[in-house]
């Protein structure tokens, strides 16, 4: 009996066994997975799926394990980053029979398919067709013939062929069915009409892009009064001619990438704004609780490469949710969505909105008390008062101008100033006889209850107190918000974002909430003024500075809360890109860029006539002792050592004499003659200070430079580029004289001097621009000329899958073929083709320069206007004129680079150049050693305009070299073998400006990988100092009291910036006040604290642990820092102390030893190079302040006023120094 029920039980089990066997096989769920597609084509196709026996499920590349539990795997390679051991993940699957498709390779290497090929093209056609249609025949399909499951399967029909509707709307009767297409207005149109959404007269908007599910977008848009034309293609809807009869009001698209050259003409054309709001790709829960926001390849598709097409407002507007089986979906958050709306309608209606009825709040900068307002390079008072006096004139309510900007400038001391904490006196008076706005406590909560959540506004009651606080408040508990206002304009101070001594980071950036007042004013300015539009004038104020995300903010975030709704510009200098791109980014700003001061030359050569005359004896002594005419008669030979040693002292003498030994390092001793190599420095020192370009006066808005400086400013930007050109040509034919490369003054001869030659006639007469005279100039047959035309052509066009991704972008279909490669030129071509493309570019643009110059004014005038009419500022590149003409014309709005691809290919070739000029003047400095370590500055403004030199130069220390994918971008990295790098690898650390962390946040961890990988190199022939420092971090780090666990971890960080996403080092108000600090040390201990957070990677970013940067500087034998711009040098710039001078600091106390200092130079885009600080301080100091010229040029304008009245007597060279110093430029 037992045996029988034992058998029973068995028969029973495996009856049970065999039926889940047979129902797993031939009835079960089909499980299908996604690997990297995005997450609103995988709910378009989560969407068309109506089988309860079909599972979709999304697996990331990190859950590659898990494949084998499903039934089908779709893997969308395009752009996908897997390791060799995630991507032999995928194989072993596919090889143990899990069917896989892998479409949109852009690796071929990740083209991983386990199907036959009717199976593949069948399920590639579904794809490529896209549709709700296709998409349920594709999962039926699967189920049934790759699942081979016989319940719950319908027959998937054939392939639908891909719709070519250029309008799309969803079926207000059937909202959840598949978008209805049209191919014509009329149609469409005709169905607005039925469904009572076309209203006669209402604006047109038009909204394109893949990256939103935009049906929530349109109808709020509708419901608030406009007419939605959803395109598919925009290329096509203006090709065709079918946008001319909309006649849109704005464009938004949901960018991912560029749309092209093409709208930029259309838009600047129509003169209609551009619109991108952001998709965060994910949950938003994550993303509001992200400190970055958004990085890598989504910022640059979705807000760096839109920029380039003129976009406005990166307004993060879609998210993720998660549904009932774990699937993400993409949608409109409905917070965000009320405020994105209002925003666009707000623009819209500056377009019809008389002027006379629109409010303007403009907010300029000033420091406390007397401090005159500041702006980068600008005359502030007398800017703004041409603005005010241009939109008086253009019709808006402009009431009670004073008659001059002097007299305006006393109004807003008097009425518009800021005050310090201390000045009690100055306050009282203030609040009584200075008019502020009093603003009672309901009414500031009530506008706080529409803005801020209550958790945002605890934070500024925990710091500030309850209203009003302490600061700009009246006995009766009101608070005072200081303005002037004219009419319908308003003008505001903007306040301090913070509270203490450091006026920089107050500026720059806290980490705490800023205080009612700044809340107040900007709050008042949105609801009690009633502002229409917002502006802040001149670079730079502090709203983009206040905390917290870098970009894609959430309404946690300050600058979104602050500039809500209102349409926001920001009159922003085109010297300071970098900074330009957080104002964009963090207070949706629209750039109005204006001009840097004009540029002169130096006219110092007169002032080292003497030592220029002694250098030249001495060049001839040289040449007698060398050319063998003395070979004969040993007497002669010992006359011409004695002449050359006579020559030496003479020019040592008159070196000493005007102090030049010291900025070179040489000694002073007169009896003993310098040798060939040290005459040669001075020499090439006294010709650079002779051709050094200098910035004459300040520039006012709406004001033209003089003719001279014109003219001055035209040959600062084209002579240099000629020159460099024709000797790079020279260099490649073999006809360059070494005795002219190494000696400036033979340069400036032999081509700076023809070049300026060649400019004025050009000047003169710009006609004579011709193919004839370029290939005159350069040397070249006319042949040779269309040559170079067509390398330029070649190597600029998108390439690859760059090219695909473009197509895509605009809604054509991606071709799934393989995209044809590159042409390969060899190094030799390429540097004739640039140099040839330099010569005729600056040959034929010569007369643009000027004529750019001359209307950029004006442009800048009637550009703001515009903007405030709700029309389009066409983008622009910054960055001074010198160094990229393409600035001009000013009026313009800014845009950057795309981080993904830097360091691009000429930035790695400079790099690689400026990395062994390093340790060529390193090893010259210290008995042929290299270095160990050497510390960077990382600045935005560098990293844009140089598209990343400084990071190549980092790298090629390491050892490292970047690889590119099929789109152009660097997203991985190899080791250079030691036996072609040819010395040992060398220790990087690195400190990042806030402003560089924000913009390039994956570059930081490419740094960091690459010295993981720099230190685990296994094939050195050399000494590893990337290991040894390792090495010695962990061991330091282990002495501080560190676990050998967490030492060990940290010892890599090499990567550091601002604590708590701060945007300086904090070391400036202790610099400035000297009773602050007792010691060095105290400095360098605030530097070590403020700038000692890690940023190497997103898992640690941020992180702050203690000693880790201490670790990281030891074994530093030279630090560097970036000069980009020829608008400021390290004594005009107070940031060139702050962050080298604060990196020195720390590298002496930490190593006790002062580290070499050497700027990278790339202020002449055709001759990058280093140079020792010590150096260009004196160049600095000897062309400015102590330049009579320099002086003259800067006491020009309302300059010498403003000084003058500070003081009865004339101020001395210190008082005129340091009011200059304070009205250079700031920028990172």
């Amino acid at each position: 009996m037992k045996k029988k029920q034992l058998l029973g039980s068995g028969c029973a089990a495996v009856l049970v066994l065999l039926l889940i066997g047979i129902w797993n096989l031939w009835f079960s769920s089909t499980r299908v997975a996604f690997v990297n597609y995005q997450v609103i084509s995988l709910g378009q196709i989560s969407k068309a799926n109506d089988n309860s026996f079909i599972k979709i499920a999304e697996v990331s590349t990190d859950e590659l394990d898990k494949l084998t539990s499903y039934d089908m795997v779709f893997i969308n390679a395009m752009g996908m980053r897997v390791t060799e051991e995630q991507r032999a993940q995928i194989q072993k699957a596919a090889d143990g029979g899990l069917p896989i498709l892998t479409t949109s390779a852009t690796n071929p290497a990740n083209e991983i398919i386990s199907l036959d090929s009717i199976q593949a093209d069948t399920l590639r056609s579904y794809l490529e067709n896209g549709g709700r249609r296709n998409y349920r025949s594709m999962l039926n399909y699967v189920r049934k013939h790759i699942d081979g499951k016989l319940i719950s399967v319908d027959e998937p029909e054939a392939v639908t062929e891909r719709s070519n509707d250029m309008i799309y709307h969803a079926d207000p009767k059937k909202p959840d069915d598949e978008e209805l297409g049209f191919n014509t207005i009329a149609g469409y149109n005709a169905f607005l009409q039925e469904n009572g959404l076309l209203q006669e007269g209402a604006p047109r908007i038009i909204i394109t892009g893949m990256m939103g599910e935009p049906a929530d977008l349109i109808r709020k848009l509708e419901e608030t009064g406009n007419v939605v034309y959803p395109v598919r293609s925009m290329k096509g809807f203006i090709g065709r001619h079918q946008i001319d009869s909309v006649s849109p009001s704005a464009v938004i698209n949901m960018a991912h990438g560029r749309m092209g050259d093409y709208i930029v003409d259309y838009l600047t054309q129509q003169n209609i704004p551009l619109f991108t709001p952001l998709n965060v790709n994910r949950l938003v829960e994550e993303w509001e609780n992200d400190k970055m926001g958004m990085s890598g390849g989504f910022l640059s598709q979705s807000v760096v490469t839109p920029e380039i097409d003129g976009a406005i407002r990166p307004f993060a507007l879609f998210g993720h949710y998660r549904d009932e089986e774990g699937l993400q979906h993409a949608f409109a958050i409905p917070e965000r969505l009320e405020t994105f709306v209002e925003t666009v309608n707000n623009y819209i209606k500056l377009q019809n909105k008389p002027n006379n009825e629109k409010r303007v709040a403009i907010y300029y900068y000033k420091g406390p008390g007397q401090n005159a307002m500041a702006a980068a390079g600008m005359e502030v008072a007398p800017s703004l008062y041409n603005l005010l006096l241009h939109l008086k004139k253009e019709g808006y309510k402009v009431d009670g101008l004073p008659a001059s900007s002097k007299e305006l400038e006393r109004m807003i001391q008097a009425q518009g100033a800021v005050f310090g904490t201390y000045a009690e006196g100055a306050f009282d008076n203030f609040m009584k006889n200075g008019h502020p706005e009093l603003i009672a406590k309901e009414q500031y909560e009530s506008w706080v209850r529409k803005v801020l959540r209550p958790e945002k506004y605890a934070e500024v009651v925990s710091s500030f107190g309850e209203f009003p606080g302490e600061y700009m408040a009246t006995g009766d508990g009101r608070l005072g918000v200081a303005r002037l206002q004219f009419g319908n304009v308003v003008l505001l101070p903007q306040n301090a974002a913070g509270k203490g001594d450091n006026a920089f980071k107050i500026v720059h950036g806290t980490d705490a909430a800023p205080p009612h007042t700044y809340i107040a004013s900007y709050l008042w300015t949105q609801f009690g003024f009633k502002a229409d539009a917002l502006i802040h004038f001149g670079t730079h104020g502090s709203l983009e500075f206040t905390p917290k995300k870098q970009v894609a903010l959430s309404s946690n975030d300050w600058p979104d809360r602050l500039v809500g709704a209102l349409p926001h510009f920001y009159i922003y200098s085109i010297g300071n890109v970098g900074e330009g791109m957080i104002a964009k980014r963090r207070a949706y700003a629209g750039l109005q860029s204006y001009l840097t001061p004009p540029f002169l030359e130096s006219s110092v050569r007169g002032i080292y006539r003497e030592l220029v005359e002694k250098i030249k004896i001495y060049n001839n002594a040289v040449s007698a002792c060398s050319n063998g005419a003395h070979e004969q008669e040993s007497r002669k030979d010992m006359r011409s050592e004695v002449d050359l040693r006579r020559a030496s002292l003479a020019v040592k003498a008159v070196a000493v004499k005007l102090g030049i030994h010291r900025e070179l390092e040489l000694d002073s001793v007169l009896t003993v003659p310098y040798t060939e190599d040290e005459i040669l420095r001075i020499e090439n020192f006294a010709e650079e200070l002779a051709t050094e370009k200098i910035t004459g006066q300040l520039y006012t808005m709406g004001v033209p430079y003089e003719d001279a400086r014109i003219k001055s400013s035209v040959y600062a930007m084209a002579t240099e580029p000629i020159a460099y050109s024709l000797l790079a040509l020279d260099k490649l034919r073999k006809r360059a004289d070494e005795k002219t490369v190494k000696h400036r003054a033979l340069f400036t001869q032999h081509y700076l001097n023809p070049a300026r030659t060649l400019i004025t006639r050009l000047l003169a007469n710009p006609a004579l621009g011709t193919d004839e005279l370029i290939c005159r100039v350069a040397d070249i047959t006319p042949d040779e000329l269309a040559k170079a035309r067509k390398m330029e052509k070649s190597r600029n066009a998108p390439q690859g899958m760059m090219a695909m991704m473009m197509a895509m972008g605009d809604g054509e279909k991606a071709p799934m073929k393989k995209m044809p490669s590159s042409v390969e030129y060899t190094k030799e071509e390429i540097t004739f083709a640039l140099a040839v493309m330099e010569v005729e570019r600056t040959i034929k643009n010569v007369g643009e320069y000027k004529k750019a110059l001359i209307e950029s004014p004006e442009k800048e005038l009637l550009s703001m206007t515009n903007a405030l009419n709700g029309g389009y500022t066409q983008p622009s590149p910054g960055g001074d004129p010198i160094v990229n003409p393409n600035t001009l014309p000013t009026g313009r709005n800014l845009y950057g680079i795309n981080a993904e691809a830097t360091p691009s290919e000429a930035a790695w070739e400079k790099g690689i150049q400026l990395a062994n000029n390093t340790i060529e003047m390193y090893k010259r400095r210290h008995n042929d050693s290299i270095p160990r370590k050497v510390s960077y500055t990382l600045w935005s403004g560098e990293f844009i305009e140089t598209e990343g030199a400084t990071i190549a130069q980092i790298l090629y220390m390491l050892g490292v070299e970047p690889l590119r994918d099929a789109f152009g971008r660097v997203t991985d990295l190899k080791l250079i073998p030691s036996k072609e790098l040819g010395r040992p690898r060398i220790d990087v650390v690195v400190q990042t400006s806030g402003q560089l962390r924000d913009i390039a946040a994956s570059r930081l961890f490419l740094i960091n990988r690459a010295v993981e990988m720099a230190a685990h190199a296994k094939d050195d022939q050399y000494e590893n100092q990337v290991a040894a420092g390792v090495v010695e971090a962990e061991r330091v780090l282990i002495e501080k009291g560190l676990t050998p666990k967490d030492a060990r971890e940290i010892s890599t960080f090499r990567v550091f910036g601002g604590a708590n996403g701060g945007y300086g080092t904090g070391i400036q108000g202790m610099v400035m006040s000297g009773d602050r600090w007792e010691s060095e040390k105290e400095i360098a201990d605030t530097y070590l604290n403020n700038m000692g957070a890690y940023y190497g990677s997103e898992k640690n970013w941020e992180a702050f642990r203690q000693f880790a940067f201490e670790a990281a500087l030891t074994r530093t034998d030279a630090v560097i820092q970036p000069r980009q711009s020829n608008t400021w040098g390290a004594l005009s710039l107070d940031h060139v102390y702050e962050f080298m001078g604060g990196l020195n600091l720390a590298v002496r106390n930490v190593t006790g030893k002062d580290p070499d200092a050497y700027l990278s130079d790339y202020r002449n885009r055709n001759n990058f190079r280093m140079q020792e600080v010590k150096e260009a301080i004196g160049v600095e100091s000897r062309t400015t302040i102590f330049n009579p010229t320099y002086i003259k040029e800067k006491m020009k304008g309302e300059a010498e006023c403003l000084i003058l009245t500070s003081s009865k007597k004339k101020p001395d060279r210190t008082e005129r120094r340091s009011y200059f110093r304070r009205r250079m430029t700031r920028e990172r």
